[in-house]
């Protein structure tokens, strides 16, 4: 069948037949009819479908009384409607020659505001895929995360799933957006671009209560796998009930994630309670193994929510673990755990410091590291309570007197004079003479000695950080440990890093 485009855009014209809508039928006109209508309900933006008999007849449509145009396929007869048309009960008029009319209603809803519920994950890398659940999330017209378009991938009124643009700063996170004809809606809670470094953090994979990549350290048989609405956030979760007593005795821990010493991390999860059950929904924490570090508590509550702990780590490998046993009996649905090196966004500093954790050399010898006073007073050490990181650590006894009559020197690197760095040590003394005593760094190479002002030691783990301003080509970094007589020190992960390469 032809179809024909019929549409007026002279305004003279259109006043003309507006005013003929007064005239009377001619009896030679065929006689219109509506048979049906697509629906009775349409959104601003819509196709409108007619069904109906003689339709060749029609000269204009009108909605309301604005013109605009339509086509025609033998008896059926299509027009869209404006996107800007007012919401309510809305009439449409068929003009045919001579005056003669056919109306009919049609009810112009407004489009439904698109909603966000879910994520399938709150962290991915470039060119990473996300799935976004909600409700009227069609008619799409852009979905951006960090202000950055982002490629759709599939297409649906309940889902979306997306890749990850190329141009976000790694490891920070992003807002993610959905822009509809409707409306526009941002993801609840945080996303972060990057790699979430917990495996199946989502829960998805495993066979009947058992999580792929997490086990169950206590409690097993409170923890089990649930798909059910509204208990899982996305896809596939846990459900946990409080064993009672300490956080600990209901206990998932991921298997061990690669992290960096004194790397700041960010751990997060989406967690809810059923209502009803004891203690309200209580509270929980997170902590890590091994040398366990702990969150504080979090109280839960009946709604989703996304709960976050920023730490610092403090061994690699670590495992996130999740502390769910305080409140006996209470049950928790728990999803999307995510663990993301938030520490390192952005341009990173470069270590620089040859052998800086003392892991290489033979005996009490420390390669590229030279004792250059003190020697039999700078030993190896492989003692756990005395090694804060790897194997092996240095261990120090003060000579008394001077700060360098103790003194081990790291081989000289390359150094610009006049840029900003920092050079740090992990330093402990045993309990004894001086209480610790005092110590300082400072620098050789090519230029004039620099000195660190001095630093009390404790009998716990502290990290020393001294920031200088390079004078020379090369720089070494002196440990100068002898002011205090007899103090003994443990020494590790020692760190002379350089500004970013692009600052």
């Amino acid at each position: 069948m032809s179809k024909a485009l019929k549409y007026i855009g002279n305004f003279l014209a259109v006043v003309a037949i507006v005013f003929a809508l007064s005239c009377e039928e001619d009896d030679s006109t065929p006689v219109v009819t509506v048979a049906s209508v697509t629906s009775d309900n349409f959104y601003p933006g819509d196709q409108v479908t007619m069904e109906g008999d003689n339709f060749d007849a029609v000269l204009f449509v009108f909605l309301e009384n604005n013109q605009i145009p339509f086509q025609l396929d033998g008896e059926t007869l299509t027009f869209t409607l404006p996107s800007n048309a007012a919401i309510g009960d809305r009439k449409v008029t068929l003009v045919m020659p001579d005056g003669y009319i056919v109306e009919r209603n049609i009810e112009v809803v407004a489009r439904p505001f698109p909603i966000i519920t879910a994520l399938s994950t709150n962290a991915a890398p470039e060119g990473g895929e996300v799935t976004i659940a909600g409700t009227s999330l069609d008619n799409l017209q852009s979905v951006t995360v960090g202000e950055i378009e982002a490629s759709v991938v599939s297409s649906t009124a309940t889902e979306l799933t997306i890749t990850v643009p190329a141009g976000l700063e790694e490891n920070l996170d992003a807002v993610i957006k959905v822009v509809t004809s409707g409306g526009e809606a941002t993801a609840p809670g945080k996303f972060y671009v990057g790699e979430n470094l917990l495996l199946n953090g989502g829960f998805e994979l495993g066979d009947g209560d058992d999580f792929t990549n997490w086990s169950k350290f206590n409690g097993g048989d409170g923890m089990t796998a649930t798909t059910a609405a509204g208990e899982a956030y996305y896809g596939r979760a846990l459900r946990a009930v409080g064993a009672g007593g300490d956080a600990w005795r209901t206990q998932l821990a991921s298997d061990p994630a690669a992290t960096q010493v004194d790397v700041e991390y960010t751990l997060s999860m989406w967690i809810k309670a059923q209502p009803g059950t004891p203690g309200d929904g209580g509270n929980i924490r997170f902590s890590t193994n091994p040398d366990a570090l702990y969150s504080g508590n979090y109280d839960i509550t009946t709604e989703w929510q996304q709960i976050e702990w920023v730490f610092t780590a403090n061994t690699n490998p670590a495992r996130a673990v999740l502390d769910l046993g305080v409140i006996a009996d209470a049950v928790y649905y728990v999803d999307n755990v995510t663990l993301v090196a938030t520490g390192l966004s952005g341009p990173q500093p470069t270590e620089i410091l040859l052998n800086g954790g003392f892991e290489e050399g033979d005996g009490d010898d420390f390669t590229n590291w030279s004792k250059f006073n003190g020697a039999d007073l700078l030993t190896a050490t492989t003692e756990a309570d005395e090694v804060r990181n790897g194997e092996r650590a240095l261990r120090a006894v003060g000579f008394g007197g001077d700060a360098w009559r103790t003194q081990l020197v790291s081989d000289a690197v390359a150094t610009e004079d006049g840029v900003e760095y920092t050079a740090s040590l992990w330093i402990k003394a045993a309990v004894g003479p001086g209480n610790g005593g005092v110590i300082r760094m400072s620098t050789t190479g090519n230029g004039d000695a620099q000195y660190q002002g001095n630093v009390t030691v404790t009998t716990e783990w502290q990290k020393v950080e001294w920031i200088f301003t390079a004078n020379s080509t090369q720089t070494g970094i002196v440990l100068d440990l002898g002011a205090t007589l007899d103090a003994v020190y443990f020494i590790d992960d020692v760190s002379l890093l350089a500004p970013p390469e692009d600052e």
